[in-house]
């Protein structure tokens, strides 16, 4: 069977610069010191590829999670708290979504460094990380949080809908829901 495989010079030929590709049978390469079949040599080198892809892709998500948990916990904790301020919560009815919002991310930022922490210094985080309890809480946190955040977003978004499209209506119901809780 002829096949086309890759040669590669060896001491006597030092004065090739590049590889060049040559038509050889199988029966030749292994008396030659190549590799028994091209095909084991292809799928060697493919797994090699593979593994350094995984084992890069891992290294980025690593570097991403870490980076998201050092930016998005401070972030999230100085949104709230100035969302949360007196002056800006009365005056502002979206500043309770923002900081509902801000608050519902950190709440799962922090189940991610949670996790992110057992896998890094557990000594068996498998165990930590299947225990009955812990397993259940994360997986509520994991499963609400974003559903969560998808439902303050489009209250927010009806909620200035409304403002833009009756003006006068939320502003009077605003006055009097003032006037109504000034009096009780």
């Amino acid at each position: 069977m002829l096949q086309l495989v890759e040669y590669r010079p060896t001491q006597a030929s030092v004065q090739l610069s590049r590889p060049y590709h040559v038509i050889a049978e199988t029966a030749d390469m292994n008396t030659s010191g190549f590799v028994e079949s091209t095909e084991a040599y292809v799928n060697h080198t493919v797994q090699q590829s593979l593994e350094e892809i995984y084992a890069t892709v891992f290294l980025l998500k690593r570097i991403i999670e870490h980076v998201v948990l050092v930016l998005g916990i401070p972030g999230n904790i100085l949104s709230a708290i100035v969302w949360l301020r007196r002056h800006m919560a009365s005056k502002n009815s979206s500043a309770v979504y923002l900081a509902a919002l801000a608050i519902n991310d950190l709440v799962y930022l922090l189940e991610l460094c949670l996790v992110v922490l057992i896998m890094d210094l557990h000594p068996s985080p498998r165990d930590a990380l299947n225990n009955w309890f812990f397993h259940h809480v994360m997986y509520f946190v994991r499963r609400t949080a974003p559903y969560l955040e998808l439902m303050l977003v489009l209250s927010f978004s009806i909620e200035r809908l409304i403002a833009i499209l009756l003006p006068l209506q939320v502003y009077l119901s605003r006055v009097a829901c003032g006037m109504h809780c000034a009096w009780t």
